[in-house]
């Protein structure tokens, strides 16, 4: 994920929105959903899922506007089947 905007964010704060967020969307507790922030230098970083929830995480992060009061954008740029992967791609 990308933070397009020019407000800086912190990990935790993405974690919360997630997390938050996590139980409209899926209609289950985020810790039954297997989701963390695994990376994040302020503007580039990595969520982690099951490999079953993908479609509904990018749908989460894209519905992203706002996070502690943050006018904020996230795009998705790749996903993977392992961290590592992503980490030589995207960062």
């Amino acid at each position: 994920m990308i933070n397009e905007s020019d407000e800086q964010m912190v990990k935790s704060e993405i974690r919360n929105e997630i997390q938050k967020r996590c139980l409209g969307l899926f209609d289950k507790k985020p810790d039954n959903v297997r989701i963390d922030v695994i990376r994040f230098d302020g503007e580039k970083g990595i969520v982690r899922c099951g490999h079953t929830q993908k479609d509904d995480m990018i749908k989460l992060l894209n519905s992203i506007d706002s996070i502690s009061n943050k006018k904020v954008k996230i795009k998705t740029v790749g996903t993977s089947g392992t961290i590592k992967k992503l980490i030589q791609k995207h960062m």
